[in-house]
């Protein structure tokens, strides 16, 4: 692999290139912090961070372009997280294909505090950055508009909106900032005004490298076997190349199709297999063949439960089945024992004790449970 310009980073200090890999910060498992909030730093995450950065700095729009479950709004809720509270205030606005430009309006101006007659803005002293996620969702109208995008476009262009009142006065809004994110068009996304995209510096996100996949990975189920067992801990790296080899497996086997279009998997089905496997607890799985079990039924949960052809189910049943074969043999007969039921029901009756997710075992112990 030769490296590219877009690998380095010129540090002003130094005086000198450096790359980006040695940028990027550890990763520290934190327990207490929802599966949906860890973001596991990368190179892709740290170079955005930076841009991002940059184009704050300078007041200037931002916009993020990427593919579902490229990490572009959770890179930039940890960028966000990270201002200067004392001098900058975060808004959220997540838009959809129902959002209305009167909706948006009511957003912006719940946020700002009248300054003069026609002058709004955050209290003084302080900028207001808006997250606009989903940016492309919003319908598109008859007349072939996007009334949100058309508002935001106004307010960008000419910095400032009208009021909705009978008088329809022209406010003028300052110290705003925007970032704003969106997947490509195509699937529910529209295809958003050129003229308006202009106004945004534009970057694309690329879809993570299958190093970097399996950094996010490792390092999350690294952390949360912390307290396992040894033999668990040593075999996170080796779970983790089985699950992306068979995601790009199933991607390249299970194309959409225009009788089966639901059959789109993204890197967001990867996470939910990660998510399933953190509520694991060390007293409950103590072997290896355990541990790659519940891995076993995360898989078919996400991947396999989706599909509608039996010839699909067989050939993820025979995908995991060979995984399994080449890297944990010795425990094949444990593993691959059906039926696989897994839960947190047995103590879904009482509020006192936590709910610990299970290897249920049979239909017989699930019956039981039930009754």
């Amino acid at each position: 692999y030769l490296p590219t310009l877009y690998d380095f980073h010129f540090d002003g200090t130094q005086q000198k290139w450096v790359t980006w890999s040695s940028l990027v910060p550890k990763y520290i498992y934190n327990p207490e912090m929802k599966f949906a909030d860890i973001l596991v730093p990368t190179i892709d995450t740290t170079r955005a961070s930076w841009i991002l950065e940059q184009m704050v700095k300078i007041k200037r729009p931002v916009l993020l372009v990427g593919e579902s479950g490229t990490s572009k709004t959770a890179t930039i809720h940890n960028f966000m997280k990270n201002l200067n509270a004392d001098r900058i205030i975060t808004l959220i606005i997540n838009l959809s294909s129902r959002t209305t430009s009167m909706d948006l309006q009511r957003n912006l101006e719940a946020n700002v505090e009248k300054r003069t007659k026609e002058i709004y803005g955050p209290t003084m002293g302080k900028r207001l950055l808006v997250l606009i996620d989903d940016m492309n969702m919003p319908k598109v109208d008859s007349y072939g508009t996007q009334q949100p995008i058309a508002l935001l476009r106004l307010l960008l262009d000419r910095g400032g909106m009208y009021d909705r009142g009978k008088d329809l006065n022209h406010k003028t809004l300052k110290d705003l900032g925007f970032i704003a994110s969106m997947g490509k068009a195509g699937g529910g996304r529209n295809e958003v005004d050129p003229r308006f995209v202009s106004l945004f510096s534009v970057f694309n996100i690329p879809f993570p490298a299958v190093e970097s996949l399996q950094l996010i990975y490792a390092s999350i189920i690294k952390g949360h076997t912390r307290e396992f067992e040894d033999a668990i801990q040593k075999v996170c790296d080796k779970v983790t190349l089985c699950t992306l080899e068979l995601y790009s497996n199933i991607i390249k086997d299970l194309p959409p199709t225009p009788s089966k279009f639901h059959y789109i998997f993204n890197l967001r089905d990867l996470s939910r297999v990660y998510n399933g496997l953190t509520l694991t607890k060390p007293d409950r799985f103590l072997t290896v063949n355990q541990f790659v079990r519940v891995w076993r039924n995360e898989c078919l949960r996400i991947f396999h439960d989706r599909l509608i052809d039996e010839n699909d189910k067989a050939l993820v049943q025979g995908h995991i089945k060979n995984l399994i074969e080449e890297h944990f043999k010795s425990d094949m007969e444990s593993i691959m024992r059906d039926p696989i039921i897994f839960g947190d029901y047995r103590t879904a009756l009482s509020e006192n004790e936590p709910r610990v997710y299970e290897d249920i075992q049979d239909y017989d112990a699930s019956k039981a449970l039930f009754q």
